[in-house]
């Protein structure tokens, strides 16, 4: 991902970036907030959701060094929460001084439209997969959209209770699917990695 860290932006917006450290569990901002500021994770991990009565909807997990809350830029309001998994420390950028940028170097404007096609990308593929009926084949399907080309190995980033959430599975089911899996010779798996068995 051709990923709009902080330090790619101007010395100047970087030095009004306000800084932030957010507990575990603690809520950074709730869907129907005034939206008056984008954000970088610089460290941890932060839940973008949607609550519902009945159940929350994850849609995305941010990752150290990504920003998110784009939709401040052109709404009102947020339209999900971010909470942190981790605890966690962000930037804020007041939305009216990321506009401008956006509007005065073309550079940071083409990076961060890139940056967005990979998050719709990933979240397009996510919604693709929960769609699968089938655990097997939604987690055999995730690895293979996951794989780099000519390689078997998918590293894993966090730990498996956070797959499970983005592939919609109980954590039981994906631990399950896992062992029957590598019960079958499909899959090898280590602590932070899976590979796919090149018979496979």
């Amino acid at each position: 991902m051709n990923c709009l860290t902080l330090e790619r932006l101007s010395v100047e917006l970087q030095n009004r970036a306000t800084y932030q450290d957010i507990a575990a569990k603690q809520i950074l901002f709730q869907q129907g907030e005034t939206a008056d500021a984008i954000y970088f994770l610089l460290e941890g991990q932060i839940r973008l959701a949607t609550f519902t009565e009945e159940r929350i909807i994850n849609h995305y997990f941010v990752l150290a060094g990504e920003s998110f809350a784009e939709i401040a830029l052109f709404s009102a309001t947020y339209v999900c929460s971010a909470i942190a998994d981790f605890p966690s420390r962000v930037a804020a950028i007041d939305k009216e001084l990321f506009r401008q940028a956006l509007d005065e170097y073309p550079d940071l404007a083409n990076i961060y439209m890139s940056q967005l096609t990979d998050r719709y990308k990933t979240v397009k593929t996510l919604l693709e997969l929960r769609s699968i009926r089938s655990a097997r084949e939604r987690l055999l399907q995730y690895l293979t959209h996951q794989i780099e080309p000519d390689r078997r190995t998918v590293i894993l980033q966090r730990p498996l209770k956070y797959l499970a959430i983005e592939l919609g599975l109980s954590v039981e089911a994906l631990y399950r699917t896992i062992s029957r899996l590598q019960s079958e010779g499909v899959i090898t798996r280590k602590q932070r990695s899976i590979t796919l068995n090149e018979d496979w």
